[in-house]
Order: structure tokens, then C-alpha cells, then sequence
């Protein structure tokens, strides 16, 4: 069993859920969880990440076993990175929820619905796939794992067919205007086709479009924003129309996605299992 930052309980391989290839840095490994105490171990980080860093709002049971959870669990696929340790058992540094249409249609929507209108994306002709409940030990925030999680994703991107990424990500805070340079810049900049823009639901919209264009330096702007924010629009991600505010997780949440036949030729290499190059 592998479990987050604390005591670990030994384990000679980590099983995977699906074949994706071993994908290893040095003493990190990624893989799809296929057991319940792999999944709980990624919960288990969540929670450090989410609830005792963010601010979350979360159930006592949550608190209880200190870990953080919620019904779309069982219908997605959690992606971890794993530290080898020279001694002992292995620990969970990072972690990605990743749901499918077929994960989609046995839970009955996807979590972006309760925030976004994703019909447009929900009515892509291929494979989509949300991406959701990012998570890194604090003290692992480097290249080595996000390179190693997106390699992951690229794998399952690749065995699946999937052509459009998309979810929710996050600024924290519930304050939107603390960021209203980083959300003018995204609307200016950033704003997702219409064929495929989520738009904020009408009673949760909270508009971006603060500053005009010509108010702000972009560069500055764009320096404001979160890491993983800047890694999707490395990967030419775009973003929806409105933001919204979610006083449960303390985040203020705008709407990602990612094309993947429009990713650069830098950064198509992420979608491939077989390279080194990070976020």
C-alpha cells in the first residue's frame, strides 16, 4: 500500500491499471493506480494539498482519516508519481484525476459541469477527457515530477485517442479582484473557439474582462499566473468565458482546454511516453 507523506507500507511494484509503459526519472515512476489503497493514498495527498494548504471546506469524516474524496472518484482513473526510496516503501509525490466519456456517462456528468456550460466540448466528435484534482507535495514542486505526470497523461492520451483536454484550474483565494490583471490577461489573450469554450454557468459567472487590452503589460500578467495555468497555455490550452468561485476549495476556478493536434512541436513531445521534456 502506498500512502501520502507520513508512514508507508512496502510495496515490491506498484500495479498498474493500464499498460502504459515503464515510465521512470531516476527514482520517481508514474503509473495508473489500480488498487483502492493506491487511490486512497492519492486522497491522502489531496488532502495535504487541497485542504490543509488551499483552505478546503471538506466533511469530518475527511478530516478523520485525512484524506479527501468525492463520488467522482470511482469513475475516473487517478495517475500517481511514486518516490522509490533506498529504504523503506515508496511514497505518492503527485497526482491526476483523469475521466473519459465512458467514466462520464456511468457517473452521469463530468465535474467541470457544476462550474462550466461544456456542452460545446461535450459535443467534440472524439475521445475528451477531463483532467482534474492536480496535486504535488509541496515539497516535490519541480520539473522532475510535473514532467513525469505529464508523460503519464501522454501515454493515456495516446492509448485512448484522446483529442480534447479540458477541466477546471484554479487561483486561490476567493477574492477575484486580487487577480484581476491575471484574469484580464486570460480573457484578452487565452479565450478558448466558441466550437470549444466553456462558459461559466449564469449563476456562478464571475467576468474576467476587468482591464482593457491595452491597460496592463501581458508579460507582467502573465508572470501572475499559477504554474499549472502557465503550463497549459505553453501547450497552447485556451481558456473559457467567465470564472467562477468556489468558497468550498477557497479557489477562484476558470475553465481550461487543450487541443491536442494544436500543441507545438516543443511540447507535443509531453504526449509521447518516451520523452524526458517537462512543463
Amino acid at each position: 500500500m502506498l500512502q501520502a507523506a507520513g508512514s508507508y507500507t512496502p510495496i515490491s511494484k506498484p500495479e498498474s491499471l493500464y499498460d502504459l509503459g515503464e515510465m521512470r526519472a531516476g527514482n520517481l515512476e508514474v503509473f495508473v493506480a489500480s488498487r483502492r489503497e493506491d487511490i486512497e493514498a492519492a486522497q491522502a495527498l489531496r488532502y495535504r494539498v487541497w485542504v490543509e494548504e488551499v483552505g478546503a471546506k471538506v466533511a469530518p469524516e475527511m478530516h478523520a482519516v485525512r484524506r479527501e474524496w468525492d463520488e467522482f472518484d470511482t469513475y475516473c482513473d487517478h495517475l500517481l508519481v511514486i518516490e522509490h526510496q533506498p529504504q523503506g516503501a515508496p511514497k505518492v509525490v503527485g497526482t491526476y484525476r483523469l475521466m473519459r466519456r465512458d467514466g462520464m456517462k456511468k457517473m452521469g456528468r463530468f465535474y467541470s459541469a457544476s462550474e462550466f456550460d461544456i456542452s460545446s466540448i461535450e459535443n467534440y466528435s472524439g475521445e475528451i477527457m477531463e483532467l482534474g484534482r492536480t496535486s504535488v507535495d509541496q515539497a516535490y514542486r519541480n520539473r522532475a515530477v510535473m514532467q513525469l505526470l505529464w508523460r503519464g497523461i501522454g501515454a493515456y492520451v495516446a492509448r485512448f485517442n484522446v483529442g480534447l483536454l479540458f477541466g477546471c484550474a484554479s487561483f486561490q483565494g476567493n477574492d477575484p479582484k486580487q487577480h484581476t490583471l491575471a484574469l484580464s490577461y486570460l480573457y484578452h489573450y487565452h479565450l478558448a473557439p466558441e466550437t470549444i469554450r466553456p462558459y461559466a454557468l449564469k449563476e456562478r459567472y464571475v467576468e474576467m474582462n476587468m482591464l482593457p487590452k491595452d491597460a496592463f503589460d501581458p508579460k507582467e500578467a502573465f508572470s501572475l499566473l499559477p504554474p499549472l495555468i502557465k503550463g497549459y497555455l505553453r501547450l497552447n490550452g485556451y481558456i473559457g468565458q467567465g470564472a467562477v468561485i468556489d468558497h468550498e476549495y477557497n479557489t477562484i476556478d476558470v475553465g481550461i482546454v487543450v487541443k491536442t493536434e494544436l500543441v507545438t512541436d516543443k511540447y507535443a513531445q509531453r504526449y509521447k511516453a518516451q520523452v524526458n521534456d517537462g512543463v
